[in-house]
């Protein structure tokens, strides 16, 4: 009966995920590559570069505080690419940025159904076109990033738990509880989430699917987590364990807000003048409390944690959008006052729609730290290098350099940030491993920067000159926090 709206919303979603799988390259933080697509291409090609491993590490290793799972998922994808014959890492990427568009569209499907068993079909329509359009969804949707990848997850989950009107049975805790134990296995921190389905089925007295539903999301953990873990480091949980420690002691370290600042971008996420609405729909209807009770409570703890970076909050977006959509909706049908104001919300509609549209379009081709990527991926014809200089002293802060686009490993990195320091001593100390090629980061003092680099390297030349897309020029005006550096790539000219 629903299978047509469903299917077309389906399409509406592939075609601007399809659009940013082929024309939104690079990363969007740093995360999202030197956590994920960095240590598993470095496992393909030179073991022995990650650290993540005990027996890369020394005498005395200790867990990273990282998932193997999700990261492992892209070894396996590159181990069997490059048996193929694929070895560009820019083609590759696009193979992993297919594959994560095709894995979003779940959330669209979920979502929609969620929506309808929570509404009506037209609810349930304009909810599947937010989902599907909303214009940072497609972009994300193919980065790398665990709160992005761990959603589908988390919205499979979500529709178990409320496929029958009356509440989930055993079987749909369970598989339930298996879907929500996978997104914890990709990102910890869901496991906030996965105790507020729990709590709701405790509250309203329905023993065995709690204890099922506890069941089902300790599986995952214990075949997947543990398993991995006690095989690398030979005991479980080790990752999880040092994650947690590893948080504790660095609650301030990064970036600290105030407790309102996930309410502040929930409320801002969904531009004028939807994410009031949304927030209102949310706040004003707690059911069905088995999936608002794992958004707030994910909203709650992340807000009382000090270190708040915007993209945490992102797990539960399209659900908490999917509760408050509803909500808002359900509301404002049986409001007297909008009745009689249906003119100012479908104006509403049109601007939020036209804006939505415009940065939607510029989203989905958007080439995120492009003057990296490219950088790094200019060097491909110059290899083999002996080692890197990033040279920053105008910032004082060298970018880390993704060297999966260069293809080699076994290099000396160099951050160079002050100026007044002694360069040539620093190349004689790696002697014959001395990097042989330069990262000039941003135009500032450009000349003498370089003028200090070559008294200390000898002659160089120009490789390539990387520059940043739209989007990082856009981001860097609208917070100069985030660079926006040009990347001069230069080489020590050969002897003789």
């Amino acid at each position: 009966m629903h299978r047509h709206p469903l299917e077309a919303l389906t399409l509406i979603a592939l075609v601007p995920r399809l659009v940013a799988a082929f024309c939104s390259g690079g990363y969007f933080a740093m995360d999202d590559h030197f956590l994920v697509i960095e240590p598993a291409a470095s496992w393909v090609d030179a073991p022995a570069y990650s650290t993540w491993l005990p027996w890369n590490q020394g005498a005395d290793p200790r867990p990273s505080g990282h998932s193997f799972f999700y990261v492992g998922l892209h070894y396996l994808l590159f181990l069997g690419l490059k048996a193929i014959g694929m070895s560009d890492p820019k083609h590759m990427m696009v193979v992993v940025r297919l594959l994560h568009a095709l894995w979003s569209l779940v959330v669209v499907r979920t979502g929609y159904r969620i929506a309808l068993r929570l509404s009506n079909e037209h609810t349930a329509w304009s909810t599947g076109l937010l989902l599907a359009l909303l214009c940072f969804m497609p972009f994300l949707s193919v980065r790398n990033l665990v709160e992005t990848a761990c959603i589908p997850f988390l919205m499979l989950g979500a529709w178990r738990l409320v496929r029958v009107p009356e509440g989930p049975e055993v079987k749909d805790a369970l598989v339930a509880g298996l879907w929500i134990g996978l997104a914890v296995n990709v990102r910890f921190q869901t496991l906030f989430f996965a105790a507020g389905p729990g709590l709701a089925l405790l509250l309203a007295r329905r023993w065995r699917p709690a204890m099922v539903y506890g069941l089902g999301v300790a599986l995952p953990l214990l075949l997947i987590q543990s398993v991995v873990d006690l095989y690398i480091w030979g005991r479980p949980f080790a990752e999880i364990t040092e994650y947690v420690l590893y948080n504790l002691v660095n609650t301030t370290t990064y970036f600290v807000h105030p407790w309102y600042n996930h309410l502040l971008v929930l409320a801002a996420i969904f531009l004028p003048f939807l994410g009031p609405a949304i927030m209102f729909g949310f706040v004003r209807r707690w059911r069905p409390l088995v999936l608002w009770l794992p958004v707030i409570l994910f909203i709650a703890i992340h807000s009382w944690f000090p270190n708040k970076q915007e993209r945490f909050i992102l797990p539960i977006v399209p659900l908490y959008l999917v509760l408050g959509w509803t909500a808002w909706e359900e509301w404002r049908r049986t409001s007297a006052w909008w009745h009689r104001h249906q003119r100012l919300w479908k104006g509403q509609l049109v601007f939020f729609w036209s804006l939505n549209i415009l940065l939607l379009a510029v989203l989905s081709v958007s080439y995120s730290k492009r003057s990296r990527v490219e950088a790094l991926y200019a060097l491909r014809n110059e290899r083999p290098l002996k080692g890197l200089l990033i040279e920053d002293s105008s910032e004082g802060e060298a970018p880390l350099p993704p060297l999966y686009y260069l293809g080699q490993w076994d290099l000396v990195q160099v951050p160079w940030t002050d100026p007044s320091a002694d360069l040539a001593a620093e190349l004689e100390r790696h002697g014959e491993h001395a990097p042989d090629v330069v990262l000039f980061v941003g135009m500032e003092d450009l000349a003498e920067r370089m003028a200090r680099i070559t008294r200390a390297m000898g002659p160089l030349h120009v490789v390539a000159v990387a520059r940043p897309g739209l989007l990082d020029r856009v981001v860097h005006a609208l917070n100069p926090v985030n660079r926006n550096e040009t990347i001069i790539v230069m080489r020590k000219d050969p002897v003789g």
